[in-house]
């Protein structure tokens, strides 16, 4: 089965072979204040150059992703990274 390679960690194979993602580390080892920092430099980031890459899509996919894992980490909610995709109703109502 090919997978819709749409950027998230849900559709990307590295992520799926280790025992412990990147960000379910980061999420216990920084501060609740640093890791929030984290996931909003990296929706900043995938906003900002979404529209000066091929892969708009996809930059606008990691955007959501970050958007929706922040909107989790900032409710005090673990983040499981190959479960907790993007719902198709969830709109980012900001950073702050």
């Amino acid at each position: 089965m090919k997978l819709n390679n749409d950027g998230t960690a849900t559709n990307q194979e590295h992520y799926k072979k280790a025992a412990m993602q990147p960000i379910e580390v980061m999420q216990r080892l920084f501060t609740k204040e640093q890791f929030l920092g984290f996931l909003m430099g990296n929706y900043i980031k995938y906003e900002m150059r979404k529209d000066y890459k091929n892969s708009q899509e996809q930059d606008e996919n990691k955007a959501r992703q970050y958007a929706y894992w922040y909107t989790l980490a900032k409710k005090d909610i673990m983040i499981e990274p190959l479960k907790d995709s993007v719902p198709n109703e969830f709109h980012f109502e900001g950073l702050f």
